[in-house]
């Protein structure tokens, strides 16, 4: 082989290396793969790189070695047994965590009521059996008809056998809206066909609903989330005395 060709050979063979090192994720790009999402960078001990984040909305901090070897999650103590954590979480990554869970309640099977540009939204998690949703719904009438509120109605089927296919018969009508605003009118007793068998993709859309539900701690309709004036968002469960708090 002469010079020339040696040459090349070493080339592409250094070029070859370089490729298939750089094609190797980091530990960082990896935990990024599996759903982890780094917020803030935060101080670390020695030799290690340190993250405040969230998997899933669960806040965690993140411990890398700087070798890329080896990774931690979980609190750091000093010998005092002091959380030198908690803080990190609280300052980096609450807003980021209540930021994504609003996210996640837009992304959900809902069905819209009232004006979809007004400016106080509510997500409502309600069952078509859920008198007290009903009672929910007449109440927020004079809120939704003034144009400044909005409701969304993200459906499950928690109290009845029958919600299930019922809740499938309003995610799947024509006009949802129009059919759960005639429902609820009656204050639910023209009772909604049960939908047989249920399409798998409207089955998927009720199981994740009622998985955030959960997720998010609430066990019974009606449930509600909103932002406040200031931005922060609150939560309530059944049908509260005064709704101005909510819808103001």
């Amino acid at each position: 082989m002469n010079a020339h060709l040696k040459l090349m050979s070493g080339l592409i063979l250094s070029l070859s290396a370089a490729q298939t090192f750089a094609a190797v994720p980091t530990i960082k790009q990896q935990l990024e793969k599996e759903g982890f999402s780094f917020v803030k960078q935060i101080e670390a001990p020695a030799q290690m790189t340190e993250w405040a984040g969230h998997m899933q909305q669960n806040p965690a901090t993140v411990f890398i070695s700087n070798a890329q070897k080896y990774y931690i999650i979980g609190d750091l103590h000093n010998a005092k047994g002091d959380n030198l954590t908690v803080d990190a979480l609280n300052k980096h990554v609450k807003q980021s965590v209540l930021d994504d869970v609003w996210k996640s309640l837009g992304k959900s099977a809902y069905i819209q009521d009232g004006n979809v540009n007004a400016p106080r939204i509510v997500y409502v998690f309600s069952d078509p059996n859920c008198p007290y949703c009903h009672m929910f719904w007449e109440k927020a009438r004079p809120y939704v008809k003034s144009g400044k509120v909005q409701l969304r109605h993200i459906q499950v089927a928690v109290i009845r056998p029958e919600s299930r296919g019922q809740a499938a018969t309003l995610l799947a009508a024509a006009n949802p809206a129009k059919v759960f605003e005639e429902f609820n009118a009656t204050k639910g007793k023209q009772k909604i066909k049960e939908m047989k068998p249920i399409p798998a993709n409207i089955a998927q859309k009720i199981e994740s609903n009622e998985e955030m539900m959960t997720k998010y701690g609430f066990y019974a309709t009606p449930a509600m989330i909103w932002k406040n004036s200031k931005g922060q968002m609150e939560t309530a469960s059944g049908v509260p005395k005064d709704l101005k708090g909510i819808f103001q």
